[in-house]
């Protein structure tokens, strides 16, 4: 006579806590918040922040800081400023760009776990934060866009991030020593100590004036940028990067092994290669492994860099000279050109 077996549930509360939490752990976000909805112990245990380090936190108005004051958000790594208008009244939304965000710089400063801030660029009011407090949370940052840039068409949303002086030089010599960041773009900030103050009188030349003017030294700007893995370096309107901080960076790539693997270095206002020394350059670029610029550099320059990305133990994977001037390319030599074309592939555009 055959025998009945009815299988028996367990109940979760007769679990092990540590069989619960390892449960919960390999749940993906979607299930992670149901299981918190399923009873009390199941709660009580979803509740730890180590279980929503996924989720991301928008913050557009004064009342959205009060989530990241929920105990499972407390190790959260993203928060997100950049929903503008939508949902809510015009002037609710735009509260953290207008206004808000010395409020989330005061909060997030209670979670050092913070690693991205989408939309950060686009917020005003940076310089009224205390600087200690500012260097802090953007030092603890994964990536950030140092960018103050502003623009005349409607597709383009001004970034009125700028630094005050002693927030930047605070936040170079924070970065210089120790950082979070992987990524770094720098556009607009003030370099430049104020021009207007200058002696009138002092008859220097004017490139020269603005190397000796540096807000944040050659030397402390090197320091700080080749700490960063990824760096974008760019200006439109005004010489905030100067010759001699461009030299001291390319120095200092050339002689340590930095963490900085990609550059990029975009003016419209100097030749970020100036008048440096050919080998330097090459010493320095084919120690990085990526290297974008704009129209810049001369032929003995690019003589020196693509020698020794043939013939050198170049780390160079990517080399791009975007509207390169036609007469540069042409009095190259066009075996060396052809050897790094078949090594890198196309490294430049014509102007």
């Amino acid at each position: 006579m055959g025998q009945s077996h009815s299988q028996s549930q367990t109940h979760i509360s007769v679990l092990p806590n540590e069989v619960v939490v390892s449960i919960l752990q390999h749940l993906p976000p979607q299930e992670i918040k149901s299981a918190v909805l399923v009873c009390k112990s199941l709660r009580e245990m979803g509740e730890k922040p180590r279980f929503w380090t996924w989720a991301v936190v928008t913050v557009n108005t004064k009342d959205d800081l009060q989530k990241l004051k929920r105990p499972r958000l407390q190790m959260v790594q993203e928060i997100d400023v950049t929903q503008g208008s939508h949902g809510g009244t015009g002037v609710q939304c735009n509260w953290i760009k207008e206004e808000g965000l010395a409020d989330l710089f005061q909060v997030i400063g209670e979670i050092p776990t913070v690693k991205r801030i989408r939309g950060l660029e686009f917020c005003k009011g940076i310089q009224d934060i205390e600087p200690d407090l500012v260097v802090g949370v953007l030092n603890s940052l994964e990536e950030l866009n140092l960018c103050y840039d502003f623009y005349d068409e409607e597709d383009f949303e001004d970034m009125p991030l700028r630094l005050e002086a002693e927030q930047l030089e605070l936040l170079f010599t924070a970065v210089a020593e120790k950082t979070n960041l992987k990524f770094l773009q720098v556009s607009g900030q003030d370099m430049l100590k104020d021009m207007d103050k200058t002696d009138e009188t002092d008859e220097v030349d004017e490139m020269d004036q603005m190397d000796e003017m540096d807000t944040i030294s050659p030397e402390l700007f090197a320091a700080a940028v080749s700490n960063v893995e990824e760096v974008i370096l760019k200006e439109h309107f005004k010489e905030d990067i100067t010759s001699k901080q461009f030299e001291a960076l390319y120095s200092i790539i050339a002689v340590e092994d930095r963490p900085v693997r990609k550059l990029t270095c975009l003016s419209f206002y100097i030749d970020p290669m100036g008048d440096v020394d050919p080998e330097l350059l090459s010493k320095a670029f084919n120690r990085l492994e990526e290297f974008t610029t704009v129209n810049c550099g001369s032929g003995e320059q690019w003589t020196a860099i693509l020698r020794g990305l043939v013939e050198g133990d170049s780390r160079l994977k990517k080399l791009m000279v975007e509207d390169i001037n036609l007469e540069v390319v042409q009095n190259l030599d066009q075996n060396l050109v052809q050897r790094a074309k078949e090594k890198i592939g196309d490294f430049y555009t014509i102007n």
